[in-house]
């Protein structure tokens, strides 16, 4: 018992060590930046998906508007990030720096246009991908990947 409550706590200390923007950017082997760390900061202190208006406004003037798109594009490149559309066509960016594939998916608020990620069960998951494959099977069709939104009007509208 011991043994698997020391193995617990070390990983869940490397875990959210992992979670320290320099940590994150010299287990890539980048430079560490101050707009690099500042960028990944929010991201961490938000803890969901953020427009680049967003985060653009949340760092207060701290980053100019072009190098926040080059931040975001080196980060997307070394996979530090992944970026998605809103229904609304809004640029959306979220951290993808978890230690095993974290594949979810999102909700997005018409009215306010906040982003929540959300897990499916995996039963879901599991019956999504026996669709997938006959879709596949039925119009000689490689997926590659999929997504699921799900749109309506959260409780603070």
């Amino acid at each position: 018992m011991r043994i698997v409550l020391i193995y617990s706590y070390v990983k869940y200390n490397f875990y959210i060590m992992k979670k320290n923007p320099r940590n994150i950017l010299s287990e890539k082997n980048v430079s560490i930046t101050n707009p690099r760390i500042l960028v990944i900061e929010e991201l961490l202190n938000h803890k969901k998906p953020l427009t680049i208006d967003l985060l653009q406004k949340n760092l207060k003037g701290k980053i100019a508007l072009s190098t926040l798109y080059r931040v975001l594009n080196d980060l997307k490149i070394i996979n530090v990030i992944k970026e998605f559309n809103t229904p609304e066509k809004e640029t959306v960016v979220e951290l993808s720096i978890h230690e095993e594939e974290d594949h979810h998916h999102h909700i997005f608020c018409k009215k306010c246009g906040d982003v929540q990620d959300i897990n499916l069960s995996s039963k879901f998951e599991v019956d999504l991908d026996k669709e997938i494959i006959v879709i596949q099977n039925s119009l000689k069709f490689t997926v590659e990947e999929h997504t699921l939104e799900l749109i309506g009007i959260c409780s603070n509208c």
